[in-house]
């Protein structure tokens, strides 16, 4: 079954990378404005250039400036590139880029030099430009393509990164969170070289002091990207994981953050309140000295707080190396101050900063993920243990259940909208924005948005990993009970209707399915989970070994009964609740923002019609165009209706496992208590794949629009402009309708074999006619599925898993049965040479794993011969004869398994091979006893 595990999607750049530029950025609204003070003359002389021509001269003075020996142009154009890349246009940016810009500003960073025991600070210029060119590599890193990040690294951007900034960010942190110093005075008396020298080191201290949080969340930022990038680089990270966990940590500490350490933390620790909490607390000052001793405190700013968790959540995700830095050593008896240091951030409510109370949300999903990580080892270790236990607290889940029970996605987006219509685009920002803006305003709706983002992440990560045993899943009802009343009111149609045009997706990534069974034997399930891996890239991921330390209800069968039952209660813990129909809600793109390409929305608030964007059917697909302001919003919904779909795919997989597992029948009627929450989320995902298939036939890319509209030669030139502009979009659209149909077809895959029933129809799901000819004529042979990609092969493999199930129903029509049967057969090769020669129809199975899950489904559809269907179907059908002519065809595709590139897919297959050779004996010994009678 396909559960999902994914990568974190919520970065946040800012356009400037420090506080104070060095000069005014070019105008908002006119990125390509000569960015040099050219003399009256020379503007003049401009004005006879094309308008290309004089772009690339602005550009050329740009870099000239880049590589200048006079420190104030280098930080000038740092500055100015800095905030130049979010806002040019993508050819213009190509052009950058071409001229080796990524290069340069490597080079700019080993300006600065290592720090040695006493170091003072670097110099001004040298420190701004270093600033600011990590601010330009990291803006690139947050809104460029993959390939950028590859680019960084080849031209050895972690060399400056790991020996000099990271370095230097540990040396001046300690000093940064000390009361400022006094400027240095000269003595007296003093030479003119003198004063200069004292003036140049009090320059240096102060642009250290004001720079050093957009030094460290630059650097930080530029960690996480690289960190879930690709494999290549998180190796060359590893080589520097102490460096890379060590600030990350020192920004998290207890101290840093201004937090008392948490009771139950500190009881783990053997300490008393503190080692790793503040001073001020531990010491317990009188209150006039307290007051005192607070305000000359100074914590991490919690955006470089957030930005460093980001990192260090990217750096173990996945990644075992990284841990033992976590980890205290192993010869040590003292628990880990980094790993007490999470605990405390994650079991802490309330923001030390009141005003950041959304910034310090997320700091505790990212806590929750990073000790999940962690936990999710098979380490024995007391470090460890205690972690999984607090996981497992009321505490440390209600920071994802609070989030995701709370959200109000429609409200949101109602009320930004309204903000987004007071904002001037016109107007220049302000140094200290104002809470109440409504810049301010919209950027912690953003915020907010993104949490949840990323706590529907965490969410569907913990739900894979295994099933939280916590007593307060039942106490919340809230979000589930307007989707109950609508259930009374709607008729119970059973399935999807081959008219209904459906409205959501869902993003995933890839998944590994059921290995095979024989008949009469127990399956043996694969982890089959969807993966977020680093690059985005769908991958397949085998029988994961990480789940058995988190108790997952898919306990292997030699744990025993008792660890099968504790598996089953946990489960009925989270079935009990609204949670499924919580995720449901969020699931559902209702809002005027939900599922948008970038061509709905106008810069400055244009308004003029839009076309629709034909992702899916929304109501904001035929609105006039939407505030561009609204775009990052819009991204952080849509991806919020993805995750949401992922968590509840990965629920409801946990659930069917822990159902299969069940050794009591009240146990499997107590998981499916609750028929029509289930025929809801059943009916409800094949909605979103139908709206998701519908919308990318109806499809028409806004730029062959515009060109049928144009007309002519010129018509073609302007849409071949917009494409080369916007190359992206159309992908994304594309892999937004991929994310619907995997994560929904394993939605119904997991309904269905937690509701539906061989044995009875009572208490069943209801499956609608038209649901099999929907899975098979439409899901499995749509573009996304037939892709040679692992997201085409889950999806094949899970539509047929569903389709194993439903055939198999108590109350299914012969006629039904036969349908399913018959597309079975259809997917196994028939002849050897066929598969030896490579002429294989493309009806065919196309990949080991998707032949595996049609002989699986196929031996259980007709494993039992009493079934009503059996003789009419089956045996009259002649299925036996042709399953008997396609044992060599399936023998000679499962031989071109490399059994030593794929040792486990090669064991899976034979013994798929052997279960198909023992099913056909079985079923000819059946007819012939039959014939004896």
């Amino acid at each position: 079954m396909g559960k999902v595990r994914h990568r974190k999607r919520t970065r946040d750049a800012r356009v400037a990378a420090a506080s104070a530029p060095l000069t005014a950025p070019t105008a908002q609204g006119d990125p390509t404005s000569s960015t040099s003070n050219t003399a009256d003359g020379e503007a003049a002389g401009q004005q006879g250039l094309k308008k290309g021509a004089r772009r690339d001269q602005e550009m050329g003075e740009l870099l000239d400036k880049l590589r200048s020996s006079e420190g104030r142009e280098r930080a000038f154009a740092a500055s100015t590139i800095s905030s130049l890349i979010l806002t040019l246009p993508p050819l213009q940016l190509r052009l950058l880029l071409s001229r080796n810009l990524i290069g340069m500003l490597i080079e700019r960073l080993s300006a600065l030099s290592a720090p040695s025991a006493n170091s003072p600070p670097p110099p001004y210029y040298d420190l701004t430009t270093a600033i600011e060119s990590l601010g330009a590599l990291r803006n690139l890193a947050v809104s460029s393509p993959p390939h950028i990040l590859s680019e960084m690294h080849n031209k050895r951007l972690l060399l400056p990164l790991t020996t000099i900034h990271i370095p230097l960010l540990a040396h001046f942190l300690p000093s940064q969170l000390a009361p400022a110093r006094q400027p240095q005075k000269p003595s007296f008396p003093a030479t003119p070289e003198q004063r200069r020298a004292v003036e140049d080191a009090n320059e240096a201290q102060d642009t250290l002091r004001r720079s050093f949080w957009d030094w460290s969340e630059n650097v930080c930022v530029l960690l996480w990207c690289l960190a879930e990038s690709n494999t290549k680089i998180l190796g060359s990270l590893n080589a520097h994981a102490q460096g890379i966990v060590g600030l990350c940590m020192s920004f998290l500490a207890e101290s840093a953050l201004g937090i008392e350490r948490n009771a139950q933390v500190a009881e783990l620790a053997g300490d008393q309140g503190g080692e790793g909490g503040m001073d001020v607390e531990s010491k317990k000052p009188k209150k006039k000295d307290l007051k005192k001793e607070q305000a000359k405190k100074v914590r991490v700013p919690l955006f470089v707080a957030v930005a460093a968790a980001q990192a260090l959540y990217a750096f173990v995700s996945d990644n075992h190396p990284a841990h033992t830095h976590l980890l205290s050593a192993s010869t040590s008896y003292s628990f880990s101050p980094a790993l007490a240091s999470l605990l405390s951030i994650l079991l802490t409510p309330n923001s030390p900063v009141p005003t950041e109370s959304d910034d310090w949300a997320q700091l505790r999903v990212l806590a929750f993920g990073t000790l999940l990580e962690i936990a999710k080892g098979r380490s024995k270790r007391r470090d460890v243990e205690a972690v999984r236990a607090a996981l497992r607290s009321d505490e440390a889940q209600e920071v994802l259940l609070g989030l995701v029970r709370e959200a109000k996605l429609d409200a949101a987006v109602e009320e930004a909208k309204k903000v987004a219509s007071e904002i001037d685009p016109t107007a220049l920002p302000s140094a200290k924005p104002d809470p109440s803006s409504p810049s301010s305003r919209l950027a912690s709706l953003e915020r907010q948005s993104q949490t949840l983002q990323l706590a529907l992440e965490v969410l569907s990560e913990w739900l894979a990993s295994g099933v939280p045993d916590s007593s307060s899943f039942g106490a919340n009802q809230g979000a589930g009970e307007e989707d109950e009343q609508d259930e009374g009111e709607d008729e119970e149609w059973g399935g999807i209707s081959m008219d209904v045009e459906g409205d959501v997706e869902m993003g995933s990534d890839e998944d590994e399915d059921e290995g095979m069974v024989g008949a009469g034997e127990k399956k043996e399930e694969a982890d089959g989970i969807i993966r977020r891996r680093r690059g985005d890239t769908p991958v397949e991921g085998g029988e994961d070994a990480i789940l058995d330390d988190l108790e997952a209800t898919a306990d292997s069968d030699d744990e025993g009964e008792a660890a099968a039952e504790s598996g089953s209660s946990k489960a009925l813990a989270l079935l009990g609740d609204s949670l499924p129909l919580q995720l449901l809600a969020l699931a559902r793109p209702t809002t005027a923002l939900s599922f948008l390409s970038l061509s709905a929305f106008a810069p400055h608030g244009l308004d003029k019609p839009a076309s629709s964007n034909g992702l899916i059917s929304t109501s904001a697909s035929d609105a006039s165009l939407l505030p561009s302001a609204l775009s990052t919003l819009s991204e952080a919904i849509t991806t919020i209706h993805v995750r949401a779909l992922e968590a509840l795919n990965n629920l409801y997989i946990t659930l069917s496992r822990a159902f299969e597992k069940a050794k009591k029948a009240a146990d499997k009627d107590r998981l499916r208590r609750n028929p029509k929450e289930l025929q809801k989320v059943f009916e409800t995902s094949l909605e979103l794949v139908m709206g998701a298939l519908e919308a990318a036939d109806k499809h028409v890319p806004v730029v062959a629009q515009q060109a049928q509209e144009t007309g002519g030669k010129k018509g073609k030139k302007a849409a071949q402009q917009q494409q080369q502009a916007q190359p992206d979009e159309v992908e994304e659209v594309q892999e937004r309708r991929m994310e619907i149909v995997m994560a929904g077809s394993g939605v119904v895959w997991g309904c269905v074999r937690l509701g539906v029933s061989p044995e009875s129809s009572k208490d069943s799901i209801v499956v609608g006619p038209d649901t099999t000819p929907f899975l098979i004529q439409r899901v499995y042979p749509s573009a996304f599925a037939a892709a040679q990609t692992p997201a085409g092969e889950a999806i094949r493999v899970r539509t047929l898993g569903a389709l194993g199930e439903i055939g198999r129903r108590a109350d299914v029509p012969e006629q039904e049965n036969a349908q399913i049967g018959r597309f079975m057969l259809s997917l196994l090769p028939t002849s050897r040479a066929a598969v030896v020669t490579g002429t294989i129809p493309p009806t065919v199975a196309s990949t080991p794993d998707i032949l595996l899950q049609a002989i699986d489904s196929f031996i259980d559809l007709y494993a039992d011969e009493d079934r009503s269907y059996d003789v009419p179907v089956f045996r009259q059908g002649q299925m036996l004869e042709d399953l008997d002519r396609s044992v060599q065809g399936v023998r000679a595709a499962i031989k071109k398994v490399d059994r030593n590139k794929f040792p486990e897919l090669r064991a899976r297959a034979d013994g798929a091979m052997e279960n198909l050779v023992a099913f056909v004996q079985y079923r000819k010994d059946v007819v012939k006893q039959a014939g004896r009678r």
